[in-house]
């Protein structure tokens, strides 16, 4: 005799669905979360994005790393020298006199949660300056994708330019720099150099005579310097309507309310030292989410014994189904492969 089950196949994807072990143990990236831009700055060097290119030669001079600044708004970049050992009070005195020192204090600084960046000192010394830190989502470098993008392009500069000779990089990074900053860029449609000095740099190629400077000249200069912030600005925000179309077209709007448990996906830089296995399981939970950042970031109440960041972005965060039978329980960090409810 022959039995037939109606909706057979719903109802076995339903009950994989709320199984507790395969919830835990499978699964693989999803691109959830739509492109959220950061505002658009209102003008030159107020919103910075700051990071690090580390694992380079040493040099003559002990540096070993590079701190990347960029302004969010004209994209002009600085490459400065530094060492990876390097404290929050060592870069802050490096921004200082680096940066400040050229352009004044900034209104916002983005940057990733690197523990010079998270520090105690670090964060008074912004407050005090009335400066607004924006960190990005843990183990998500897409946040300051701009910052990204320019050390990748860095990376790419520095070995054209050193080819063999690996720790001379120092002393060819002001020629990289330079190079940058006079290249016209993509999304704002001038080079650095012309949106924040009001001109294209003189290079070697250049000899035509400038011209005397003159009162009709000096207010011609004012009202292009004026033109070219404005064109500058739609052209950002052109760029990003643009970016965020494409970007959205192989990505699925997911939200989540606070107090819905969800299971974490955890990458392996998020494990400590020496404690990932390719056999651990590839999410952990059922966690509550304890606030909201925007929709595609996402504070998680995580137990005291998961050690690691509990902001986590969207794409890191899937839904959780209780068995039918069971009661949504919040789960510790030690949950093995034989939990009650997972049969």
């Amino acid at each position: 005799m022959r039995f037939y089950w109606p909706h057979l196949r719903r109802d076995v994807l339903r009950f994989v669905e709320k199984c507790f072990v395969c919830q835990q143990s499978k699964g693989i990236a999803q691109s959830t979360g739509l492109y959220l831009p950061l505002p658009v700055p209102d003008s030159i060097w107020e919103d910075l994005s700051l990071d690090f290119v580390l694992g380079l030669p040493r040099t003559k001079r002990g540096s070993d790393s590079i701190m990347v600044v960029v302004d969010r708004f004209s994209k002009m970049a600085h490459f400065i020298p530094c060492k990876k050992t390097f404290d929050a009070v060592n870069i802050a005195y490096l921004f200082f006199k680096e940066i400040v020192r050229l352009h004044g204090v900034p209104r916002s600084l983005t940057s990733d949660r690197d523990v010079k960046f998270v520090s105690h000192f670090w964060r008074e010394l912004w407050k005090k300056l009335n400066t607004d830190i924006k960190l990005s989502s843990a183990y998500h470098p897409q946040t300051d994708g701009q910052t990204e993008v320019v050390n990748r392009t860095l990376g790419n500069m520095l070995r054209c330019l050193v080819q063999d000779n690996h720790k001379k990089w120092e002393e060819l990074l002001s020629h990289a720099e330079f190079a940058y900053n006079a290249t016209t860029n993509r999304s704002t449609g001038f080079c650095p150099f012309q949106v924040v000095y009001t001109k294209i740099p003189n290079q070697l190629v250049d000899i035509a005579i400038l011209p005397k400077g003159c009162k009709s000249l000096a207010s011609k200069t004012l009202v292009e310097a004026q033109d070219t912030l404005r064109t500058v600005k739609l052209n950002l925000q052109k760029s990003n309507e643009e970016y965020k179309q494409k970007a959205d077209a192989h990505r699925r709007f997911k939200t989540f309310n606070v107090g819905d448990l969800v299971m974490i996906r955890m990458r392996r830089e998020r494990y400590p030292q020496g404690a990932y296995s390719k056999l651990c399981p590839r999410k952990m939970g059922p966690f509550p989410i304890l606030h909201k950042i925007n929709d595609n970031a996402y504070v998680i109440d995580l137990p005291p014994e998961v050690r690691t960041s509990s902001t986590f972005n969207v794409s890191d965060l899937y839904s959780y189904f209780p068995p039918d039978s069971e009661v949504p329980v919040t789960a510790s960090s030690e949950s093995s492969f034989s939990e009650p409810g997972e049969s």
